[in-house]
């Protein structure tokens, strides 16, 4: 669970950061790109993690979903990030990597509902 904690403030910051940038309509810059490869590094961890404790949540946890929510969860940043990088003189660029954040944040969400066992 602390990683799930961290994992969400790092995504949580990154949300914030990126949604300024786009209100300001600033592309985005290596502040971002840091914090972006942090969450992506805890993404990788929490993915090896999970898959080896996959066998402790609740017993009503489907273990197929719950892993393919871990590796979901590690594709969406690099895409959404290289859209934001081709996109990166217009504000879309960093509107597009917000929504990718944002897609993230529920998916972990989601991700602590399937290992709590709620259906």
């Amino acid at each position: 669970m602390p990683l799930t904690i961290v994992l969400f403030a790092l995504l949580g910051a990154l949300a914030a950061y990126v949604g300024y940038l786009t209100v300001r309509g600033r592309p985005m810059d290596d502040p971002t790109l840091y914090v972006a490869l942090a969450t992506e590094l805890v993404l990788l961890v929490q993915l090896v993690v999970g898959i080896l404790r996959s066998g402790d949540g609740a017993a009503s946890m489907s273990r197929p979903v719950f892993i393919a929510y871990l590796v979901g969860l590690v594709f969406v940043l690099p895409v959404a990030g290289a859209w934001a990088i081709a996109e990166r003189t217009t504000r879309w660029g960093t509107g597009v990597l917000l929504v990718g954040v944002l897609g993230l944040l529920v998916m972990v969400v989601r991700l602590v509902q399937l290992w709590n066992g709620a259906a």
